[in-house]
């Protein structure tokens, strides 16, 4: 056989032979080359992302606008707030916890924090107003638009010393000495201020045969000293 007659042989049998490597799977490639031009990268499908990107589909809820009570009820909704006035203020010279006697009455319902309704009875000149809620057994006198005098006719409400209805005429005399004062008729005792920035005011406790304390008011004289405020009104 000649070379070029064997040349020829050897080239079919060499692509045969290829063909058949190329059928059962074979690569052109080397598996265990090393270099990243020849060999493809791994692609893997991860369940995490794959859950992701379906999360990532749907809204958010904490980007999500949030519902006020009115929309999601179709009903409007209202915050009412505590009074600021309670029955735990206590009375003194100055007036009833927030409400201080020489507010404008527009200025005591708003330190008051509740509605001050005014008295059916009196005039602009003089008409008691009393809390809606908050503090039992208060009321305010006011003079031209003016609280000139607090009376506490019932309820808890005692004066800073702990002095209010049920109390007795001899317990406040003998805590507040000289600076009280005793009535004629022994039905009132009055606290009567001794500095100068509080000679107007008084603190008066209404009193019953047993001298025991049925009511108590603070004020400015004169409008503090009748035992009926607005007399006149």
């Amino acid at each position: 056989m000649n070379a070029t007659r064997t040349s020829k042989l050897l080239m079919v049998l060499g692509g045969s032979f290829c063909v058949a490597l190329l059928t059962a799977g074979c690569s052109l490639g080397t598996t265990d080359s090393t270099d990243s031009t020849t060999t493809l990268p791994t692609v893997t499908t991860s369940k995490a992302a794959s859950s992701q990107a379906t999360d990532n589909a749907q809204p958010s809820s904490t980007t999500a606008a949030i519902q006020t009570a009115a929309e999601r009820y179709g009903t409007e909704t209202s915050t009412t707030l505590p009074p600021l006035l309670t029955n735990d203020d206590s009375i003194t010279t100055a007036g009833l916890g927030p409400v201080r006697i020489g507010q404008l009455v527009e200025e005591a319902q708003s330190e008051a924090g509740v509605e001050l309704i005014a008295a059916s009875t009196g005039s602009e000149a003089c008409r008691y107003y009393t809390p809606a809620a908050g503090a039992t057994g208060a009321s305010f006198m006011v003079v031209n638009g003016e609280v000139v005098r607090v009376d506490i006719s019932s309820g808890p409400i005692t004066t800073k010393s702990g002095y209010g209805i049920g109390s007795t005429k001899d317990a406040i005399k003998t805590a507040f000495g000289s600076k009280i004062q005793e009535s004629a008729d022994g039905d009132y005792v009055m606290y009567v201020p001794v500095s100068d920035g509080d000679k107007n005011m008084r603190v008066i406790w209404e009193l019953d045969a047993e001298g025991t304390v049925t009511s108590l008011r603070t004020g400015r004289v004169p409008h503090v000293t009748p035992k009926i405020g607005c007399a006149g009104g």
